[in-house]
Order: C-alpha cells, then structure tokens, then sequence
C-alpha cells in the first residue's frame, strides 16, 4: 500500500471483535482471538498508521480476560508501529469490565506512548466518555451502549460533553468522532431494531461542526455514507461478515474477516481502504437464523 500523504492521519479501523475470555467460538463458529490475529498479520505491512481504532464490541462475554486480549493484540501491535489507540464499548460489552482494562478507551497516545488515567470508579449506569489529540485531530469516543440492551443510544450527558469538546479549544486538524453504533440505515431487520435511536440531536451536534468523519461498527460489513453532512465509515466484522444480499427477515453471516484503512487529509479530506481477509479453511456460513428466531432475537434485545 502506498504510504500516507504528508500531514495525512492514517488509521487503521477495526470493529467487532467479539473476544471471549474463555476461548469459547464466536456464535459456535469462529475463534475470534485467531480471527483477528490473522487481520492484524494481514496488515503488518500498512505503512504510516498513526492511530487504531476499535470500534465496539471489543469482547463477547464482558470479561477482563477478553478486553485483557485485544490490550494485548491490538496494544501490542500499536505499540510495535508507533500509534495511538482508541476504542470504545459496543452492545456486547459490559462497561466494568471495559473500565478495568481499558480505562476511558484512550489506551495509547502518539507514538504508541501509555496514557495515564485516573482509576476512578464509575457505576455500569455511567457512560464510557474520552477524548485525546493525535496527530493534531481531536478523537472523541462516544459510548451509544445501552446496558441489557442490543439497541443503541446517546445520553444526554453524553451529547452535553460532545457538545462542548466541539465547542472548545480549537483541533488543528478537526475531530474524528468513534461510536458503536452507525448513525446509517440498517441493512437487515435485526440490525434494524438494533440501530442508533433518536439520531437527529446526534445530527444536530454534528451539523456545522469541524468533525471529518464518524468511524463506527455494529454492522459486520463495510458501509459508506453521510450523516448530518459528515462522512460516516461502517468497518467490516472481524468476527465475521454479515450478509447483507439475503432475505431483509433473515440474518446470517459469513466466516470472513476485515479491517479498513482510513486516511484523514489535513485539508478534511478523507478516503478508506477496505482490507478483506477471507478463512477458506474453515466452513464459509458462520450462522443463519430463520425470520422466527431473529423476531425471538429482537424481542429479547429490545425489551419488547
């Protein structure tokens, strides 16, 4: 891959890990530590990142052990290429959990450097909330995890903080906001119950504001769109790759894994690069549920 422009930010957008404490196959089907060891590998050789992004649903089970594995991982290898490292908590995750590895999400500032974090205690009820500069680019993290829920949402102490880190010191270079769930049509009816909810006051904090692109997860597949005049990039699954081609009623996915490069221009531009990394040894359906067990599946997630 040919390396980053000068004052570029390159970043490498993973989401959907889907880690287990335990080792226990991701929807009996995928080992998730090996799937996401294998994307790591494949992009070893990406010249120029400066930050890695982790967009939810870091772990499956919640646990120390799991969030424990991606500092490992992903640390490891920010660390080893010299950039920073940001994540935040998806509909999977479990904020005590999260909060007890990973702090505030801000794990790793330019260079690869430990940031230092307060150890103070936060109730599971509290959103995860930070934000750090890298490379002259605010990055702020936006927690739209609903505890008990599939379903996502922004607090409104949430929207008053990102509200405020907008209007405050001037970013050279604008702000990447990071959420886990995309401000973007659903592209089936499970992730249709489960999208974001009352997005327009997240489109009215955007609108006119210096933010150049919202990363996101939650769909397992790669998506590119607009929200509230800004781009809005959806990474592909490292768990796996939803199929977005069949029945709307249905939902199934495809053992396939991938990460996207995102480059982040000084003048605001910005383009992406996805990067699929296919398993052929293993069995290519990872799951499929029929139209009356994703109707259980909703009911469960949202409460209805």
């Amino acid at each position: 891959m040919q390396p980053p422009a000068a004052g570029t930010l390159r970043i490498l957008h993973l989401s959907d890990t889907h880690l287990t404490g335990d080792g226990a196959l991701h929807q009996g089907s995928v080992d998730t530590t090996a799937a996401l060891e294998d994307v790591l590998a494949r992009v070893d050789g990406v010249p120029g990142v400066g930050l890695v992004v982790v967009s939810g649903d870091v772990s499956e089970d919640g646990s120390p052990e799991s969030y424990a594995a991606l500092l490992e991982r992903v640390g490891g290898w920010a660390e080893r290429h010299g950039a920073a490292l940001v994540t935040v908590p998806g509909n999977h995750d479990l904020r005590e959990g999260f909060r007890q590895v990973l702090a505030n999400g801000h794990v790793l500032g330019e260079d690869g450097r430990p940031l230092m974090h307060t150890m103070e205690y936060h109730p599971p009820t509290v959103p995860v909330w930070g934000q750090s500069l890298v490379a002259g680019r605010r990055v702020v993290t936006v927690d739209t995890s609903v505890p008990g829920a599939g379903y996502g949402a922004i607090s409104e102490a949430s929207l008053d903080r990102l509200r405020a880190a907008l209007a405050g010191d001037h970013a050279p270079h604008g702000t990447i906001v990071v959420l886990h769930h995309p401000p973007m049509p659903a592209p089936t009816a499970l992730h249709a119950a489960l999208e974001l909810r009352d997005q327009d006051a997240l489109a009215d904090v955007l609108r006119g504001s210096d933010v150049r692109v919202v990363l996101a997860g939650h769909y397992h597949h790669h998506f590119a769109g607009s929200f509230a005049g800004v781009p809005v990039l959806v990474a592909p699954g490292v768990a796996n790759d939803t199929d977005v081609t069949g029945p709307y009623s249905e939902e199934s996915a495809h053992v396939d894994a991938g990460a996207l490069v995102v480059d982040v221009a000084e003048d605001g531009s910005v383009w992406s690069t996805p990067v699929r990394v296919p398993r052929p040894d293993a069995d290519p359906l990872a799951f499929a549920f029929d139209a009356e067990t994703v109707t259980r599946i909703i009911d469960a997630a949202t409460g209805r």
